[in-house]
């Protein structure tokens, strides 16, 4: 009789099926992932498919039954990785509820899962009659197990035989299609027929044979010589005979009772047929098992699917009102043993999984960066057996030497494990497809690392098992010394460095993984954050392994400070045959010192010599005193003294160098001085050669002749100097001018030179002008730079003098653009900004008069303002609108760094305007009579000449100075007698000079490009700079043609600035300019930026009302 039909709701369910997988099972029901739910109400059975979270389509076939008390009994089998009473069992069951279908359950049928049913029938029907080109086809044997029951698979492939055995690619075969190739024999052809007769399923890749017939195909297959277990490559089926065999009823480690093979030969897979065939794995051997039993009966009885103990008594009860009495080889319930006192040991899997990664994904071809998720998987062992802390049942069974033990699981203790991870930072993460334990994750990545160091160590050591998966992104390793190594090239001209730390206990490559890390980092690794990092903070590098080590930032910091190479995304650490070491020239030793002495820690092995030198040229000392040359007729002063020895330490070592001395502290004398050395020493056994400026050329010659009279001097200048290139090698010093260097290059690249000087180097500070491409193209042992400013308005200039000097020190003009230029102008980096001053410091000589010569007079600076008026305002306003309109729409058109044309020629118009309109070359600028700042200068000259100043008057404009060369004399003054004037057309250039110095007149007018530089005027008292210039270098150089060695007298200096226009806004830029100019070369401030757009509108402001 059938019992009272059943309604599947999560009531009835409820006691049958897991209330976890119940639940998921119903949001699967509402979010539609059930495809098909049936329910056969004769034999109690229902099949469904559902879609799982991953995409993946799951095949359900679940018996409903019915205990003794009227309790529904579930026992459903799935596809998926858990394979029962799971989710997509309980969205099934759920479906058919949802539409209030009732299940009918046949009493016979209660607990008696549908395979085992399916058993029974076929049981029943064993006693019936059971139904019954040889190198081109191979049949592929694929014994599996599916929900538990045995079955075998045959698939066909066709193949190409090569000529040197084997066989080509496999391609799949349709095994029951109809085929009249000509490979297709009799034998095929028969293993055909009985495949389409003899099949208990297909698929679209094989048959599965069916259980009474499949001898008969198994031997045929066997008999071709071609048959081969689940593969090609696998081996080939041999007919090795009949063996002996029982099939006995086995409990398994998975807690079910399984029909297993005994026989003589251990490892045999057994073939569900009539009779029932072994099959050894290892040679293929394989034939009919001789089991006493009747051959039908033994083949069903080796289909026979898996047994839940549970399920033993209603199976036993099935057979007896099925049989009546017939003896059935079934499976005994077998012995049971309660355990009730053992505690579970939690086990914490750690894991990282990649979200992006996806089988559409790869099967498209589709590329995308990985998305990693980290996770810990808890479950808990009880004895050797798992379970998942989100399963409800209440006990766990395992077998025991053939005792199925029950455990009773401890709840309480389990919960106790949970909370402490959950306290410790982890919480719960989202369902997992199929997940095989309690998923975990932490909110914030990095805080993984203080849980693997602090926490986990102390997990460990309360008993719980840590398994690390090798994926997972947090294995920690030990980091213990540190290592650097030297080896010097041949020559000594260039060294290998390589950095190793020691990582349980062995030697790592660090500068790889250290670039590796500056490049994942990026901007949050750039010098100046690493400086303001907390020292305890830990940065972390991943090992080829994948392994982990965290490095602290306070060992790191004198390395990536000063390794600034390691930045430098096409540097050498980035090339495939570096080798993990960094190649520096021999010019960086002194980076070595400065590491060395940052990290006392660190182990050093090689380069001894190296870093002694090192050391020496960091800290300037150890330099040999020179005596001064015999033949130099002056006194050097203690800073030129000193400046000579590091002049001759230079010339030691093979090294450039830039003498930046102030204006008027004796660059000359300590040149002159240095080539004397070289000449007397007898090391100068060719002549040296001198680029200077026009101006300076006279100079040079005198004081050679006056301070050192035994060098034989050649001028190179004049229309005549090409009679005088045949003597360049009969003279010890040799002078030629910026002008006149491209010209004669042919003629000078022919001499091999001892010294080359620049003398004002500043004038290559564009390394692409003809004078400093022809200067690079010279020849010479040692190569030294003259400038007072070797920085006037970016860093750029400076690296334009190094690089003719040592172009190995900084590298080529992109490299220092990326690692150092773009860092400090543009980012304010101050930590690269230092790095770079102590990279040039060694060859970089810089005194002060401030510092070095206490004795010179006071020098004070006068700023008089003018505010402009009436039509000169008038003026200036209209075209600073009209103006400041072409450069907002040029920077619009070409941006800020392709306008510069423009916007120079506009503030220069401004700035004739404020000097005098009638600079502007426009007829409503004619129009406009008087000049405020002409006016001012008018009233302040007279007044300093009649006090018996002597004065000096610079402008950047030779126009103005005509303008107030007129003025003078409409005053009487007369030039020759009043006044003298330099220009850039003045042919003597001496007599000026001389003129002025003698005291013969007191007022000398002079244009700042001719006469800014390399002039001695100590004669004067009084500067007036007439109008500011953009570089506050250039103003300084003019002002120290007075303000240097020689001078007695106070010097007073006068600027005169129109009141709120460019001027003034000009005067703020000189200020910035010299701050970084500053902080490259005296060691202090922070740079600031090159001009902005904010300083365009700053530059272009108008006047203001007041």
């Amino acid at each position: 009789m059938p019992s009272a039909p059943l309604l599947l709701d999560p009531e009835t369910l409820k006691h049958a099926i897991p209330p976890t997988y119940l639940e998921r099972g119903r949001r699967y029901l509402q979010e539609r992932r059930v495809l098909s739910a049936d329910h056969d109400s004769e034999r109690g059975i229902v099949t469904g498919r559902v879609r799982g979270s991953g995409g993946r389509i799951y095949q359900c076939i679940v018996q409903l039954g019915e205990r003794s008390d009227g309790a529904l009994t579930v026992v459903g089998q799935c596809s998926c990785p858990v394979g029962y009473n799971c989710k997509h069992v309980a969205a099934v069951l759920l479906s058919l509820g949802s539409r209030a279908t009732r299940a009918t359950l046949p009493a016979a049928a209660r607990a008696l899962p549908f395979q085992l049913k399916s058993w029974l029938d076929q049981i029943e029907r064993a006693s019936g009659v059971p139904e019954e080109e040889p190198h081109r086809i191979l049949y592929l044997i694929d014994p599996q197990e599916y929900l538990g029951v045995r079955r075998t698979r045959v698939r066909a492939a066709k193949v190409r035989q090569l000529l040197t055995g084997g066989y080509g690619k496999p391609q799949d075969f349709n095994i029951l299609g109809s085929s009249r190739a000509s490979f297709i024999g009799p034998a095929d052809q028969r293993i055909m027929g009985l495949l389409a007769i003899a099949r208990g399923g297909n698929d679209p890749s094989g048959v599965y044979l069916d259980t009474l017939t499949g001898a008969d195909v198994m031997q045929s297959i066997v008999r071709t010589g071609r048959g081969h277990l689940r593969t090609i490559d696998g081996p080939v089926l041999r007919d090795a005979g009949p063996l002996s065999g029982r099939l006995e009823w086995r409990l398994a480690e998975d807690a079910r009772l399984h029909l297993i093979l005994e026989a003589d030969r251990r490892g045999l897979l057994l073939l569900p047929m009539s009779p029932p065939w072994y099959l050894d794995p290892e040679t293929g051997d394989c034939g009919p098992l001789e089991t006493g039993l009747d051959d039908c009966e033994a083949g069903v009885l080796a289909a026979a699917p898996v047994v839940a103990p549970e399920s033993v008594e209603a199976l036993e009860q099935a057979a007896r009102e099925r049989f009546k009495g017939r003896s059935v080889h079934l499976p005994k319930s077998p012995e049971r043993r309660r355990s009730q006192s053992e505690m579970p040991v939690p086990r914490l899997r750690l894991r990282s999984v990649d979200l992006a990664a996806s089988n559409v994904g790869r099967y498209w071809g589709i590329q995308r960066q990985p998305e990693w998720a980290h996770h810990a998987v808890l479950d808990f062992a009880y004895g050797g057996t798992s379970v998942d802390p989100r399963e409800r049942a209440p006990v766990l069974r395992r077998v025991e030497q053939g005792v199925l033990v029950e455990v009773e699981r401890q709840p309480e203790a389990e919960q106790a494990a949970i909370g402490m991870l959950e306290a410790s930072g982890f919480h719960r993460a989202a369902e997992a497809s199929d997940a095989d334990g309690l998923w975990l994750e932490r909110a914030d990545p990095e805080s993984w690392i203080d849980f693997m160091q602090d926490q986990l160590p102390d997990l460990a050591a309360q008993g719980w098992r840590v398994e690390v998966e090798d994926g997972f992104h947090f294995r920690i390793a030990e980091i213990g010394d540190w290592e650097m190594d030297i080896a010097e090239g041949e020559g000594g001209s260039w060294l290998d460095v390589g950095l190793g730390v020691e990582v349980d206990g062995q030697r790592v490559d660090l500068l790889p993984l250290l670039v590796e890390m500056i490049g994942r980092y990026q901007v949050d690794l750039s010098t100046r954050t690493l400086a303001a990092m907390d020292a305890e903070t830990r940065l972390q590098m991943r090992l080829p392994d994948g392994r982990l080590i965290l490095m602290p930032v306070e060992r790191l910091r004198p390395i990536l400070s000063t390794l600034i190479e390691l930045y430098d995304p096409e540097g050498p650490l980035r090339s495939q045959g570096s080798k993990g070491r960094l190649r520096l020239s021999r010019v960086h030793a002194a980076q070595l010192a400065e590491l060395e002495a940052a990290a006392p820690a660190m182990r050093w092995r090689g380069g001894e010599s190296v870093r002694e030198w090192g050391r020496r040229l960091r800290d300037f000392q150890g330099l040999e005193g020179i005596a001064p040359p015999v033949g130099l007729t002056v006194e050097l002063r203690p800073y030129q003294r000193q400046g000579l020895d590091w002049l001759q330490f230079l010339r030691e070592y093979g090294l450039g160098g830039v003498l930046a001395d102030d204006m008027g502290l004796g660059k000359t004398v300590q040149t002159l001085a240095h080539l004397l050395v070289e000449k007397e020493s007898g090391r100068a056994d060719r002549p040296s050669l001198v680029v200077a400026p026009t101006s300076l050329l006279f100079n040079w010659r005198r004081e050679a002749e006056r301070f050192a009279p035994a060098l034989r001097v050649l001028s190179l200048h004049g229309s005549t100097r090409h009679t005088r290139f045949a003597s360049i090698p009969d003279h010890d010093l040799v002078l030629t001018s910026y002008p006149l260097l491209p010209r004669d290059l042919d003629a000078l690249a022919e001499q091999d030179f001892h010294l080359l000087v620049l003398d004002e180097a500043q004038n290559i500070k564009n390394p692409r002008s003809k004078a400093a491409q022809a200067a690079r193209g010279l020849n010479a042992r040692h190569r030294l730079c003259l400038t007072g400013t070797p920085m006037e308005n970016h860093l750029g200039e400076l690296w334009s003098l190094l690089d003719f000097l040592m172009p190995e020190l900084l590298g080529d003009e992109r490299r220092f653009r990326r690692l150092f230029r773009v860092p400090i102008e543009r980012h304010g980096d101050d930590v690269r900004q230092d790095e770079l001053r102590r990279r040039v410091a060694p060859f970089l000589l810089r005194r002060t008069k401030e510092t070095v010569a206490a004795e010179l007079p006071p020098k004070s600076e006068i700023i008089r303002e003018v505010p402009l008026a009436d039509d000169q305002r008038d003026l200036y306003e209209t075209l600073r609108l009209a103006l400041h309109e072409k450069v907002r729409e040029e920077v619009a058109r070409k941006g800020l760094a392709r306008s510069g044309i423009i916007i120079l020629d506009a503030l220069l118009k401004l700035r004739q305007v404020c000097c005098d309109p009638r600079l502007v070359s426009l007829e409503s600028a004619r129009r406009v009579k008087g000049s405020a700042k002409l006016e001012l200068l008018m009233t302040l000259l007279p007044k300093l000449l009649e006090e018996g100043r002597r004065v000096l008057l610079f402008s950047q404009f030779t126009s103005m100075l005509a303008l107030i060369e007129e003025e003078l004399m409409k005053r009487g003054l007369r030039e020759d007698q009043d006044f003298v004037k330099l220009t850039g057309r003045t042919r003597n250039r001496d007599r000026p000079v001389d003129r002025f110095q003698a005291e013969e007149v007191p007022l000398f007018l002079i244009s700042l490009k001719a006469g800014g530089t390399g002039l001695n005027l100590t004669a004067a008292d009084t500067v007036i700079h007439y109008d500011p210039w953009w570089n506050p270098a250039a103003e300084r150089q003019a002002t120290d043609r007075a303000h240097r060695i020689g001078q007695d007298k106070p010097v007073f200096v006068y600027k005169l600035l129109t009141e709120g226009t460019v001027e003034q806004r000009v005067a703020d830029l000189q200020a910035r300019k010299q701050a970084l100019a500053d902080a490259m070369l005296a060691g202090g401030g922070a740079a600031s930026g090159v001009l902005s757009p904010a300083d365009l509108d700053l530059l272009f402001a108008p006047l203001s009302d007041d």
